[in-house]
């Protein structure tokens, strides 16, 4: 996918950074209306004497943009397929995972579906706009899995948020703009950071998850047919667009730089064909495929962007619990789980024979749990089987918290320690508590997602569960014997679909309800409706039953 604009110019197609490698360019004459005219023709003399082409004095608008997520509340449908979450874990747990190297040296991440009937399996490429990627080979793949930035992760879920907006979402794209991804991440609240600094770091982030490449050999499950995928792009992008100024004034109309400067730039981006087996609700309606999503909420992606830093083992937990608690909330998880994916399996092994490993794992881990409660996640353990001498604030968890974060003073903290007298030794301690660690491994956990998602997932469990009641309802009554009198009498049909926003416009109408009495029965905001019924946003399969339950 590419862009092309007539009005670009050779010198403005090489004004990039080494950090952005993109050839398309858009000069927006968005200049302030305080700068003069003869500040203007000063520029463009400017220009001329650099053997620059005229920039058309016009304005270009920029290319229009996906609907906004969470206009209408704070959560919104995400794609929550077994591409979607292994993605998540990649960008999350990076080289932690267990990667594999192909015959031909490449680096490839395998995951088994249906208890090994099938898997899927992730590559990496660096020609990100290439109609046939190349796969990088495995020491070039691992540093560049290293490289990954945590938060990478917040941007691959807004694409399987953004993806649940189309209907056939392996042929359609998507586009999103700086601004639209600044108010997601939370970046507009960012003091820290300049507007060019948070430009760069979006765009950076951007790309990291459209490095993967993906493979998929499907078993038969129930009336689904086996498939397969050949090798497809995860997240499919264009070059970005680049937005420069044409010049910078202060308020006082005076002009502080010549030079352009980048404001702004869109991207555009689709699914690979993968979901065409995995987003599809025609054809899951035909049991031939795939459709599952999962809530998502503005405030877990900017709780990933705040705590990636302090906190990775938090950041890496909610986004593998924000897919787990979807599939089962009633469950109980595991520890020795959770601890692999929040500090990775070395981390974790080594914990097992080292104390002073297994002291900075168990202090970590107090920390992690306690910056998941912080931010609405619900966890209980197990009191029979979670030392509690490892929850939050227990007595025995100040004994890490003596040991410093700071690597010189960590060092000096253990040579203290190891001449102080037997008995006293930090490790000493730790050592009659290894027993408890064991239990901590095999001890069993309750987790509740917050309560923005946990409520829209209590919605939809209750609106599938009045559908299917409705529907054997409906079973019975044809079922049921008719009447003499009535036996001539027409069946009124049932509906099956709805076509258009007018559709619902008049189907509601039919039933006396406002637009905030249907979004008060699925679970929506009157906005939504309104949206809908205008053109505005399309019915996404996910709310399609529960309208077709309300207003049959």
């Amino acid at each position: 996918m590419t862009f092309n604009y007539s009005n670009t110019t050779q010198t403005q197609r090489e004004m990039k950074s080494a950090e952005i490698s993109t050839v398309n360019v858009e000069v927006v004459t968005d200049k302030p209306e305080s700068a003069t005219v003869s500040q203007t023709q000063k520029l463009r003399q400017s220009q001329r004497s650099k053997s620059m082409k005229s920039v058309s004095k016009r304005t270009r608008k920029r290319p229009e943009t996906s609907p906004d997520l969470f206009s209408d509340s704070m959560t919104d449908y995400a794609a929550s397929n077994r591409l979607i979450w292994e993605g998540a874990n990649i960008l999350t747990q990076g080289s932690d995972l267990p990667w594999l190297t192909s015959e031909e040296g490449e680096a490839y991440y395998k995951s088994l579906v249906a208890k090994g009937k099938g898997y899927i399996s992730f590559w990496l490429s660096d020609d990100l706009y290439a109609k046939d990627p190349s796969v990088l080979e495995r020491d070039l793949a691992i540093a560049l899995i290293e490289q990954f930035d945590l938060r990478a992760t917040c941007l691959h879920l807004i694409y399987a948020a953004h993806a649940t907006q189309l209907n056939r979402p392996w042929e359609q794209s998507f586009t999103i703009s700086d601004t639209q991804l600044e108010q997601y991440l939370g970046l507009n609240k960012n003091k820290k950071l300049n507007k060019q600094q948070k430009l760069q770091l979006m765009l950076d982030l951007a790309k990291q998850p459209c490095h993967l490449l993906v493979y998929v050999s499907w078993p038969e499950q129930g009336r689904i047919p086996t498939f397969s995928v050949s090798r497809t792009w995860l997240w499919e992008i264009a070059e970005p667009i680049l937005h420069f100024q044409e010049c910078i004034a202060n308020d006082e109309g005076e002009v502080v730089t010549e030079k352009q400067q980048l404001v702004g730039f869109t991207l555009n981006i689709r699914c690979g064909a993968w979901a065409k087996y995995f987003l599809n609700e025609e054809m899951r309606a035909q049991k031939q495929a795939y459709y599952e999503y999962c809530i998502l909420s503005k405030t877990l992606i900017q709780d990933i962007m705040a705590t990636y830093h302090h906190y990775e083992g938090a950041a890496r937990l909610m986004t593998w619990l924000l897919f787990k608690t979807k599939i089962n909330r009633n469950s109980p998880l595991i520890a020795e789980s959770l601890l692999r994916i929040a500090f990775g399996e070395p981390a974790l092994q080594v914990a097992k024979t080292d104390s002073k490993a297994r002291a900075k794992l168990v202090e970590s881990w107090v920390k992690t749990v306690k910056a998941l409660l912080s931010r609405g996640w619900q966890i209980t353990p197990d009191p029979t089987t979670y030392p509690m001498e490892y929850w939050v604030d227990a007595g025995e968890s100040s004994l890490f918290d003596q040991i410093p974060d700071d690597p010189e003073l960590a060092v000096e903290f253990w040579a203290n320690d190891a001449a102080s007298a037997e008995g006293e030794r930090l490790t000493d301690k730790t050592r009659r508590i290894h027993g408890k660690f064991n239990r901590l491994l095999s001890a069993r956990l309750w987790i509740q997602p917050p309560e923005a998602i946990a409520n829209r997932l209590n919605e939809i469990d209750e609106s599938r569960r009045r559908y299917h009641r409705e529907i054997e309802q409906k079973k019975g009554l044809v079922l049921a014997p008719v009447p003499a009198h009535l036996s001539t009498a027409i069946a009124k049909p049932i509906l099956q679909k709805i076509d258009s926003g007018e559709q619902l416009k008049q189907m509601r109408i039919a039933k006396g309800l406002s637009q905030s009495g249907l979004s008060s029965k699925i679970g929506r905001s009157a906005s939504w409706v309104k949206m809908v019924e205008t053109g505005k946003r399309n019915i996404q399969p996910q709310d399609h039953a529960i309208l077709i339950s309300v207003l049959s």
